[in-house]
């Protein structure tokens, strides 16, 4: 009877196991099809930021071009200015004079944005790039990193519930030897799935909460 009692103890004890590998086993295909989500997530992310990245410094560098032509015309305007020429050729001076600097005005309320240049008269092409990064964000996701961080934490949690499926396959495995066994070992091996099926429990719990 007490035999009995004890086998029918070892074949619950054997299914709640089973049971819980199957649920270890059940998380991390979870966590494993997660980990490989954030990584899609991820990288698309990051190639949206490399993309927006790439496109705001060809702008950036053709407004500078530009900034660089509208500089040259407003030097030359500059240059035609001579204090001892005669009326002839002040008269001829200004009129060139005016035509270039119509032009670098032209370029700068067209081309570029006056606002970037520095009270140094430098362009401040870096201002430029973190303004259309920051409007970029604003419209986009372009930060991969917490992406790839949970990624890495899924990944992490799908490896420490892969391990739990083997303590549960272990376990399993003393206290099937212990219900097929009459001698008196048994009681070992039943100790020790079940020592196992506990360490599981506690696997899977630290991988719910802690990984």
């Amino acid at each position: 009877m007490q035999n009995e009692r004890f086998k029918s103890t070892m074949a619950v004890i054997v299914a709640v196991v089973t049971v819980l590998g199957a649920m270890a086993a059940c998380m991390a295909t979870v966590a494993s099809s997660n980990a490989g989500d954030g990584d899609f997530t991820g990288l698309e992310t990051a190639i949206r930021a490399q993309k927006a990245e790439s496109i705001n410094h060809i702008y950036a560098y053709q407004h500078y071009r530009a900034f660089s032509d509208y500089s040259r015309y407003l030097e030359l305007g500059n240059l035609m200015y001579d204090p001892n020429a005669d009326e002839k050729a002040s008269i001829a001076n200004g009129t060139i004079q005016r035509e270039v600097w119509g032009i670098a005005s032209g370029i700068s309320s067209i081309f570029f944005e006056p606002r970037y240049i520095s009270p140094d008269g430098t362009y401040d092409i870096q201002r430029e790039l973190d303004e259309a990064l920051a409007e970029d964000a604003q419209n986009a996701d372009l930060n991969p990193a917490p992406y790839f961080e949970e990624s890495d934490h899924q990944r992490r949690r799908s490896s420490s519930l892969t391990a739990d499926m083997i303590v549960f396959a272990i376990s399993f495995w003393f206290l099937t030897l212990a219900q097929v066994t009459d001698r008196k070992i048994k009681y070992v091996w039943a100790a020790l799935g079940i020592m196992l099926g506990i360490a599981g429990i506690l696997g899977m719990l630290i991988a719910r909460y802690v990984v």
